[in-house]
């Protein structure tokens, strides 16, 4: 079924204000995430919950979609992850559960196919911007949701076999090394 974004999901924006070096929510940032929407720095901005803000802490399976500049990532907040709030350069994105999981909508997001649109949807300023409106009438097959469950779980099986490349590169790298240094170090002592 091919549906507008508005139709299965509300928008809004994050939260604009300073973050601290300390407070009871994370206060999430671009540069918390790589390119495919992985955290990878460890949180060092967060924010003071208090009833002013309350209302934009993030819930399970909210969206994270960054709305300007180069890298239109998308990530999805788990509760697990702790309190937290979305800086102003994300769209929160609320999806109805009953028609898309998600993650499933995440990985659509970060899709290459996807990616190049959103670039086209920014493009002609100095920092590209999506705009609310073309972002809610933005065009997405919606598959079943036993689909997107498949979707999904090949998306996690695929992160598992890139994180163990990455542990095997790093332990053919550490062999390298240690051949390298014995060779140096055995001619030396000849």
């Amino acid at each position: 079924m091919r549906v507008k974004l508005s139709d299965i999901a509300q928008l809004q924006f994050g939260l604009y204000t300073k973050p601290t070096e300390n407070g009871n929510a994370a206060y999430l940032q671009v540069k918390h995430f790589d390119d495919w929407g992985n955290q990878t720095d460890k949180i060092d901005t967060f924010i003071q919950i208090d009833q002013k803000n309350e209302t934009h802490l993030l819930e399970e399976g909210d969206i994270l979609l960054v709305g300007k500049g180069m890298r239109n990532f998308a990530w999805t907040y788990h509760r697990n992850y702790g309190p937290a709030m979305a800086s102003s350069i994300f769209f929160v994105i609320k999806v109805d559960r009953s028609k898309v999981i998600p993650e499933f909508l995440t990985t659509l997001f970060n899709m290459p196919q996807t990616q190049s649109h959103f670039q086209t949807l920014g493009a002609g300023s100095s920092i590209p911007s999506i705009r609310k409106s073309e972002l809610e009438a933005f065009t997405i097959q919606i598959p079943s949701l036993e689909l997107q469950e498949k979707a999904i779980a090949i998306k996690q099986l695929h992160y598992k076999e890139m994180d163990l490349s990455r542990q095997i590169i790093a332990e053919k790298q550490k062999v390298y090394q240690a051949v390298i240094k014995n060779l140096i170090y055995q001619k030396h002592e000849q």
